[in-house]
């Protein structure tokens, strides 16, 4: 399929549907006036350095923060009068010089550098309170300067130190202790900003980054070389701009086409192996994206010979912008959003390669795609296929406004642009809806559209659901509420989590009565064995299977039916054997479902919401509390069966799922308040419905069948 694949890309592209003419070189003489026929852009080389250049130079250096500087200038200056404290109580007897020598020796080689031994002398000799204060003065100073930006540069540290002096100044009028208090905090500062090459060198990399190239445009009409001039390199790459270098399709252009196909080829092939193997290896997915690219590119190919049509380069351009969005939204809608955008950007180059290497088109029609693909990836009804069109009008219309005022274009030239853009937005959307209708069945995919058309309440298997099991059509809305808010917590897909709940149990309409939710009076199990009731109840899955299959409904829900139990337990008629009974493995299988397990994120996600909205009948007094704790107790039973082992499912989500279903549960269910007894109440009759609520039963005893069945729906209801 690969190689099938790089030989009809190739030969396709092969194909010069827009034939170069002109091979000239540099100092070559042109015998004649060659005209643009289209627009191209091409980039002004030295322009562009000479802006990059401008750019570099206007970036300033960059400083890291030192984060203990503060710090260490506080440390620094508290050392410096511990130090003359200590010799002051040590040595009170000993001359001003020796305890000038102590202090020098106590503080090191680099503490009171900026001191002065008569600045110490000062200090060693003033009475306490006023060492006291030249103390708290520094700190003061100290910490003010060093809470601004100093820089580890002569400049910006000198700077700092002399409003430090100016501080001590204003701060001490007498001379001597001032200049004292001057010296201390000059020494004490120190830089708290370290020039930093590496940033600087990375913001000068990013400056040089933001800087655009110099665009120049070629309009169509333009001469792009008169006869009789001298070809310089300017029309050489307005030469290449235009794509008029190679006057013919040669063996090299056809081997450089061939590689880039095969380069395409393999990094999609690589990355559908890596990010999307489920994609990878699916055979029938392969091939429809095949078929897709296929005939994308074949569209491409005729939109510039169509019926024999003589199209210019902008009518190529905007054909081309219409079939690389379909394909997107073809490939969002029947493979995956991220196939679709890698895809689609391969198309658009290859767009640009056959408009002469125009990246305004290949600009629109990546933009376009990602609209679409933004817009079609959860439709959820005909009005999203209106705001699809609107957006992708809107963005054409903009980009064509944008680039062509980019591009210095005429008003006329952007208005013929503006009307192509809701043509070519318009087109798209029915070219989505017919294809999706065309691929959908044969290629055994499920679109949203598909599925919004299955949550119609009125189709014929969910009325006769509403008809013949009316508990279990309730029950099923209930979980695909439950389903779908989930799914959208956890980032699967909402609307198949939610059309599969509508009809995850539509087997039991075959033999309703023996489901709980379907019971009025009595019990149809009371009168067969525990190993026949359990056939019956897991008997479910095969017949939904089958009325699924004969509907022909999509293989996802499909899926979710096979796999919404997986081989739970059928806790409630085992443990009615268990008692009688050697327990045992053959034993246990007898009463599980036969599965598969979940697979998917939605079809465990259905599970849990089926189990958690039937275990949440059996609440008498649904409080927040013990929503949260049923709900935590359902879903751990389903984790220590081992019945999410091979699903998507991560711990985070399962913890974003017990938020949602207790939050959803919470708002539904409503516990009554316990009013107090009204003394004489019951002789008056006035008894309210809240008190009927909770009127103990005339037999308040309960049997031990009644404690496991009670247990059997609090883990998921198998009676369901």
């Amino acid at each position: 399929m690969a190689v099938a694949t790089i030989v009809i890309l190739s030969v396709l592209l092969s194909i010069h549907l827009l034939p170069s003419k002109v091979s000239l070189q540099v100092g070559d003489v042109s015998r004649e006036t060659i005209i643009a026929r289209g627009s191209a852009g091409y980039i002004d080389t030295a322009e562009t350095e000479l802006r990059r250049r401008q750019a570099l130079e206007s970036v300033g250096k960059a400083y890291d923060p030192v984060s203990n500087a503060s710090d260490q200038a506080i440390g620094a200056l508290k050392t410096m009068f511990h130090a003359i404290e200590d010799v002051r109580a040590s040595s009170a007897n000993a001359s001003a010089s020796k305890k000038v020598q102590l202090v020098r020796e106590r503080l090191g080689l680099y503490l009171g550098t900026r001191v002065t031994d008569s600045a110490l002398t000062v200090m060693l000799t003033v009475d306490s309170p006023a060492l006291r204060e030249i103390e708290d003065d520094a700190l003061r100073i100290v910490s003010t300067v060093m809470s601004g930006e100093i820089r580890d540069s002569k400049e910006h540290l000198e700077a700092a130190r002399q409003t430090a002096a100016r501080d001590a100044e204003r701060l001490i009028k007498d001379r001597a202790k001032s200049n004292v208090l001057s010296q201390v905090t000059q020494d004490a500062i120190r830089p708290n900003r370290v020039f930093s090459e590496e940033r600087t060198r990375s913001l000068q990399e990013a400056a040089q980054r933001t800087v655009p190239p110099a665009h120049r445009q070629i309009n169509p009409g333009e001469i792009v070389i008169a006869s009789g001039e001298t070809v310089l390199q300017e029309h050489i790459d307005k030469f290449e701009a235009l794509g008029l270098r190679h006057p013919r399709v040669d063996y090299r252009s056809v081997v450089g086409m061939s590689l880039f196909v095969v380069l395409a080829v393999v990094l999609v092939s690589a990355f559908l192996h890596t990010y999307h193997p489920e994609v990878y290896a699916n055979t029938k997915m392969l091939l429809l994206l095949a078929l897709i690219v296929g005939i994308g590119t074949f569209a491409l190919r005729m939109s510039g010979s169509m019926l024999g049509l003589q199209l210019t380069v902008d009518q190529v351009g905007y054909l081309g912008v219409l079939w690389v969005t379909t394909a997107a939204m073809l490939l969002c809608a029947l493979i995956n959003p991220h196939v679709a955008v890698v895809v689609s950007a391969l198309l658009s180059v290859v767009l640009s390669l056959m408009v002469n290497q125009e990246l305004r088109y290949a600009a629109t029609a990546l933009f376009s795609a990602l609209v679409g693909i933004y817009s079609v990836a959860y439709i959820r009804g005909r009005n999203d296929f209106m705001r699809a069109g609107g957006l992708l009008a809107l963005t054409g219309t903009s980009l064509t406004w944008t680039l062509g005022g980019i591009a210095g274009a005429q008003v006329s030239h952007m208005l013929y642009g503006s009307a192509w853009s809701v043509l070519v937005a318009a087109s798209s959307v029915w070219l989505f809806w017919f294809g999706t209708w065309l691929l959908e069945r044969p290629f055994d995919k499920t679109t949203h559209i598909s599925l919004l058309e299955l949550a119609d309440t009125d189709k014929p298997l969910l009325r006769r659901l509403v008809m013949e099991a009316p508990g279990t059509y309730t029950h099923s809305v209930a979980v695909a509420y439950l389903a779908e808010a989930a799914a959208e917590a956890v980032g699967a897909d909402a609307l198949v989590a939610k059309v599969s709940s509508f009809y995850h149990d539509i087997g039991k309409i075959r033999r309703p009565h023996f489901f709980i939710e379907n019971q009025h009076v009595e019990n149809a199990h009371d009168s067969i064995n525990p190993t026949l009731s359990a056939l019956v109840i897991t008997s479910h899955i095969k017949d939904g299977v089958d009325i699924a299959r004969e509907a022909r409904l999509p293989r996802a829900v499909i899926d979710v039916i096979c796999q919404h139990h997986g081989t739970s337990l059928v806790q409630y008629f085992y443990s009615q054997v268990y008692g009688t009974q050697e327990p045992n493995a053959a034993l246990e299988q007898q009463f599980r479902y036969s599965g598969p397990k979940p697979k998917s994120k939605e079809a465990s996600i259905v599970m849990l919401a089926d189990s958690v909205e039937a275990a949440s009948r059996s609440l008498q007094k649904p409080t927040r509390a013990a929503i949260e704790l049923m709900v935590e107790k359902v879903i751990a039973d389903k984790i220590a069966d081992e019945q999410l082992d091979e699903c998507e499912l991560t711990f985070s989500d399962v913890s974003t799922i017990v938020q949602v279903f207790t939050r959803a549960l919470v708002s539904n269910m409503h516990a009554r308040i316990e009013y107090p007894d009204i003394p004489g109440a019951e002789s008056k009759g006035n008894i309210t419905d809240a008190d009927t609520d909770n009127q103990p039963p005339e037999d308040t005893s309960e049997t031990d069948e009644d404690q496991e069945a009670g247990e059997a729906v609090a883990q998921g209801g198998e009676l369901r």
